[in-house]
């Protein structure tokens, strides 16, 4: 299986976002959005595209990216401090308790 199509059989089989929500729909075109970044990544070097690419290409990234970038910027550092917090996973909070039993 492709990393794409290992993705989303892991969305089918039940992992959903943490409302349930119909945004594992987004979530899916996410990762393949990613994924098909990784292969644009992997198939040429910024140097390459640069040289290669037609203009419309080009400004259409130049125009686009800034925007795209505050956003993945935004959602990773969310990311980052909530993984970076040894505590409980926020949806799970509640379920927690602390101190001792009595």
């Amino acid at each position: 299986m492709t990393r794409v199509a290992d993705a989303r059989a892991a969305v089918a089989d039940g992992l959903h976002s943490r409302r349930g929500d119909p945004v594992d729909d987004v979530a899916g075109q996410f990762l393949d959005l990613i994924h098909g970044l990784e292969e644009v990544r992997d198939a040429v070097t910024p140097e390459g595209a640069h040289a290669g690419f037609d203009e419309l290409t080009l400004q259409v990234f130049w125009m686009k990216w800034p925007g795209l970038s505050a956003w993945a910027g935004s959602l990773w550092k969310m990311l980052s401090e909530e993984l970076a917090d040894p505590g409980a996973p926020h949806h799970d909070a509640e379920l927690h308790e602390v101190g001792g039993s009595d």
